[in-house]
């Protein structure tokens, strides 16, 4: 059982991706199972529609979440078929571990003749507090639940990246950074984006493809002493702030490997530094909460202000956090976050994600 993130090349609207769910449209596929869940229009196929216009309402709702609206995901069982009640605890504990048990979201499961596998449509935005969620920690998150929902089902077990040695891949300055800040480090960013990358990588055909690539999500690949970093576009060449070894994202990408195959490094030209990107990196909380939006708008209003005393004191969201523990959500955002870490980094018997604490009065 394997569940991963997909990242969609081009962000679009709720119906596009429940759509897709619903459809099985892939040659040689067909759709088995469907269901929704926390909509309102109804739980079958035949309230699709309706439900669609249900959640693309609430998400209008929300002005703040400029980037895509929706999460991806798909849960992969091989040629292994559970049962409908077991697909759906397992799409639920997905949800609890993503954050989203209370977000609407549209269930499809296809089957073709060598891969039985679930895609869920999940809308980032809530149906009541109108705050939008990004999952942070996603992939431990993920990994956790698949290991317990192999053994609770006796499905075969998928070794992810957690369960070997490639878990420690993460700089421990990066590693280090989230810790002392609990704010997304560029290498986490970086990471996230690796299957596009590496998709651009193996179809491109000049160096040029390749900053097309990258200038896509507002990165560029550049040269640094014998080999080659990847940074923001936004970074001076000799900052290290925001930028990583490009053999730290994949072997593939080292300066060895890409002159081997492009030829001699060449750089980015005008073209490609014109690239609008989809995304960017900017500040992101790791913390998981799904009420966290409007303390997190407040942190980074403060941030924004002209430099003075309060601003140099809330330099850091867990800063921030510590230093606000007499509103209850700011505890609340504390201890669920440390529960999450500890799971992540636990012993290796399976656990449920930690359920939320009421924040009573808090709008």
């Amino acid at each position: 059982m394997i569940a991963r993130h997909i990242e969609r090349e081009k962000p679009g609207p709720f119906k596009d991706l429940a759509l897709y769910a619903a459809a099985a449209k892939e040659p040689g596929e067909k759709l088995e199972d469907f269901w929704i869940v926390k909509a309102n229009a109804g739980e079958t196929l035949d309230d699709l529609n309706l439900a669609i216009i249900e959640v693309e309402a609430q998400q209008a709702l929300n002005t703040t979440v400029k980037e895509d609206k929706q999460y991806h995901l798909m849960v992969s069982f091989g040629k292994e078929k559970p049962p409908l009640d077991a697909l759906k605890d397992i799409e639920l504990e997905c949800a609890k571990a993503l954050g989203f048990e209370d977000h609407p979201r549209v269930v499809g499961t296809h089957v073709n003749t060598d891969n039985f596998h679930m895609h869920i449509a999940y809308s980032r935005i809530h149906p009541v507090t109108l705050n939008g969620h990004d999952p942070n920690w996603d992939y431990p998150a993920l990994q956790k639940v698949c290991r317990a929902m192999e053994k609770k089902y006796g499905l075969k077990v998928d070794l992810g990246r957690n369960d070997g040695q490639e878990v420690d891949l993460k700089p421990q300055k990066a590693r280090d950074m989230e810790a002392q800040t609990w704010e997304q480090s560029f290498f986490s960013y970086v990471q996230e984006r690796k299957e596009p990358l590496l998709k651009a990588r193996a179809k491109a055909k000049t160096w040029q493809d390749l900053h097309q690539a990258f200038a896509k999500y507002d990165l560029a690949l550049k040269k640094r002493g014998n080999g080659l970093v990847i940074s923001s576009r936004a970074t001076n060449q000799h900052s290290k702030k925001h930028s990583m070894k490009a053999s730290d994202l994949d072997r593939s990408f080292s300066k060895a490997a890409l002159e081997k195959e492009f030829g001699p490094y060449r750089g980015p030209e005008k073209a490609q530094e014109r690239t609008r990107p989809v995304s960017r990196y900017e500040r992101r909380p790791i913390t998981k909460h799904p009420l966290q939006g409007r303390l997190w708008r407040l942190y980074i209003g403060q941030r924004q202000k002209p430099p003075s005393l309060t601003a140099k004191v809330f330099k850091t969201w867990r800063n921030f956090l510590m230093l606000s523990v007499d509103d209850p959500l700011a505890m609340s955002i504390i201890i669920f976050h440390n529960e999450m870490m500890k799971m992540a980094f636990a012993a290796k018997k399976p656990q449920r994600a930690p359920s939320i604490p009421p924040d009573r009065g808090i709008q």
